[in-house]
C-alpha cells in the first residue's frame, strides 16, 4: 500500500502564493509601469511555493521510504532505517546519518494522509501529528534480523538512494536573478 504524507499548512500557503502570483500580473500591466516587472517576480514566486510549499512530501512505498524535500528526493529502503525521532519534527536514521525532512521541521508540524479517511476515493484526508505520522513510518521498519554464529562473508547493503533535483535548483536561482533584475529596472 502506498501511503503519502504532506504538510497541508504549507499547501494551502502555495495555494495562497499562486492566487496571488496570478492577480498580480493583470493589476500590473493595466497600471502600467514595466511590462516585466510583475510576470517575472510572479513567475518566481509561484516556482518557490511548488518548489518548496508543494512538492515536499514522504512516500511509504513497499519497498521503501521516499522522502521528496526541496533539494534532492531520498529513497531509503526500510531495512536500513535503523530509527526515525521526532525530537525536532520528522528525522530519519539510517547508517549514512540523520535525515531531517523538510515538511516535518518541527514538533507541532500539522500533516495529512492523502487519499484515506471515509472515502479514499474522494481524496480525504487523515490529519496526523508528528508522532502519528513517526508511527506510521515505523510501523512499516522491520524489526532487526536475529544473528546466531558468525555474519555471512559478504554482504550487500540495501540501497539508499539521492537524487539531486539540480533542475530545481537551477531554476530557482535563474528566476530569483531574472525576478531581481525586473525588479531593479523600475
Amino acid at each position: 500500500m502506498h501511503t503519502t504524507i504532506v504538510a497541508l499548512g504549507l499547501r494551502r500557503l502555495a495555494v495562497v502564493l499562486w492566487v496571488v502570483a496570478v492577480v498580480m500580473v493583470p493589476l500590473a500591466l493595466v497600471g502600467g509601469g514595466s511590462p516585466w516587472l510583475a510576470p517575472v517576480p510572479s513567475t518566481c514566486v509561484a516556482f518557490v511555493a511548488w518548489a518548496a510549499l508543494w512538492r515536499p512530501r514522504l512516500e511509504l512505498t513497499p519497498d521503501a521510504l521516499r522522502i521528496v524535500d526541496v533539494r534532492r528526493t531520498s529513497e531509503v529502503t526500510w531495512s536500513r532505517i535503523t530509527d526515525v525521532r521526532t525530537k525536532y519534527g520528522i528525522e530519519v536514521v539510517t547508517g549514512e546519518g540523520v535525515r531531517r525532512v523538510w515538511i516535518a521541521t518541527r514538533p507541532t508540524a500539522r500533516l495529512a494522509v492523502l487519499g484515506t479517511g471515509t472515502d479514499a476515493r474522494s481524496g480525504g484526508t487523515d490529519r496526523l501529528d508528528v508522532d502519528a505520522a513517526a508511527a506510521r513510518i515505523r510501523a512499516r521498519v522491520p524489526a532487526p534480523v536475529r544473528q546466531d554464529g558468525p555474519p555471512p562473508a559478504t554482504v550487500t547493503a540495501a540501497p539508499i538512494t539521492h537524487r539531486v533535483h539540480g533542475w530545481t535548483v537551477l531554476a530557482l536561482v535563474v528566476l530569483g536573478v531574472a525576478a531581481s533584475l525586473a525588479a531593479a529596472r523600475l
